[in-house]
């Protein structure tokens, strides 16, 4: 029997991955034995599985009746097409029963009552949620782990209703702020009374904390600090390095991280200022080709460098002088924290709570409004002229991320999650 579940919905890129496997691989090596769960077949991997950690996929998304894909006969196609159509009319039978009987399933579901309610939501979950729902839920009772941490709201869901009856410590992270992040309407339900199930309830900011609190109540809710690296470490850590003339941003290329608002800040830098200066942005995703045109239309072609996803960005915060965060909401980027504990100053938006509990304006960093390219631009332009402001605020926000580290927040992870010690 496994002591640990980490589930994700993949190990591509993103924060939330960073972190599960980060306490993944801290737990293993203290003894537990830890499994991470993907919930997404075929996704492409960006990370590497720590040693000692097993790593388990759900497998393909497809129900066992569509699973012969290779026979092309007529009579098959047919059948195909009449149980595809079965499967559609169920799940409208069951969106239109959840959506007429909402205000009592919102009232009476409850892990510590069988009522019709909480029958007939757990009988539609597999239509509603798909066969992934049902896989999930095939394997928790089938290797009944002890407990299970998930991260990422649907992950959360999915969890939530595979170990709603299951004797098992479920912990789940809400990881953006949700009056802010767009749920759909039926997962946002879902949420509501899912998260019923959880033991504990997390966060990584405040204020999310904050927004979890007016929706509903749990039985614990608790904000879960993302922890830094081993590699990030006070100890691990040596002198702050020279810094080259490079403004350095990690993210996803979505968006939600407001990217292609850095690029029109920089682009409108007085040339003297920004002569030497250029932008690294390491990661990838959908809107990569948008910011490429985008750079090229502003003239910096050679001024911003796409270095794609990479799973070592502190080799880049380390050359860096400057880390920005324009982003359009946020939760608590690893990214942000990395970089303050490398010694990096930072320019960061106002969008969310999150990184705002961690810099303060003028002390650790500069704060500017959202979706402001002029204010960021005018922020840019201050510390990239000052060599002595950046070096003060890298230092703080050094020395504040010292909070972060294993050796400190480790106790609380362990509360959280009801880990013994070994």
């Amino acid at each position: 029997m496994d002591d640990l579940w980490v589930v994700l919905p993949h190990l591509g890129a993103g924060g939330a991955q960073k972190v599960g496997l980060l306490a993944a691989e801290h737990f293993a090596a203290k003894g537990f034995r830890v499994r991470v769960l993907s919930l997404r077949h075929g996704h492409p991997v960006k990370h590497t599985v720590p040693a000692g950690v097993e790593m388990f996929d759900l497998g393909p998304n497809v129900h066992p009746w569509f699973q012969d894909v290779s026979n092309r006969s007529f009579g098959a196609r047919t059948k195909r097409f009449v149980l595809a159509q079965v499967l559609k009319g169920v799940r409208i039978i069951f969106l239109v029963a959840s959506a007429l009987f909402w205000p009592l399933i919102v009232r009476h579901m409850h892990p510590a009552k069988n009522t019709w309610e909480t029958r007939l939501l757990r009988q539609g979950m597999p239509w509603l949620a798909g066969y992934r729902y049902q896989r999930l839920r095939q394997v928790m009772v089938e290797q009944r782990p002890k407990r299970v941490l998930a991260l990422l709201t649907k992950t959360n869901i999915l969890c939530c209703a595979a170990a709603w009856d299951q004797p098992l410590h479920l912990v789940v992270s809400e990881r953006n702020d949700p009056r802010r992040q767009s749920l759909e309407l039926l997962w946002s339900r879902l949420r509501k009374v899912y998260y019923r199930r959880a033991d504990v309830v997390t966060a990584n900011t405040k204020g999310v904390i904050d927004a979890l609190q007016l929706m509903g109540e749990w039985k614990r809710l608790e904000l879960l600090p993302n922890p830094l690296p081993a590699t990030l470490s006070r100890s691990s850590v040596g002198s702050l390095p020279e810094r080259s003339h490079q403004i350095l941003a990690v993210a996803r290329l979505v968006p939600q991280k407001g990217l292609d608002l850095l690029l029109q800040a920089f682009a409108a830098l007085p040339l003297d200022c920004r002569n030497g200066w250029s932008i690294t942005l390491v990661g990838d995703g959908p809107e990569r080709q948008a910011l490429e045109n985008q750079a090229l239309e502003l003239g910096l072609d050679e001024s911003v460098t796409f270095a794609g996803f990479r799973s070592d960005p502190l080799t880049f915060m380390q050359r860096a002088a400057i880390f920005a965060l324009p982003s359009r909401f946020e939760g608590m980027p690893n990214a942000l924290l990395e970089a303050m504990a490398a010694g990096l100053p930072s320019v960061v938006s106002d969008a969310s709570p999150g990184p705002l509990e961690m810099v303060t304006n003028d002390e650790h960093g500069l704060v500017v409004p959202r979706d402001d390219w002029r204010t960021f631009s005018r922020a840019l332009e201050r510390l990239m002229l000052d060599a002595v402001l950046r070096d003060r605020l890298g230092a703080a926000a050094r020395e504040k991320l010292c909070s972060l580290d294993w050796g400190v927040v480790e106790p609380h992870w362990r509360s959280v999650l009801a880990l013994p010690e070994r």
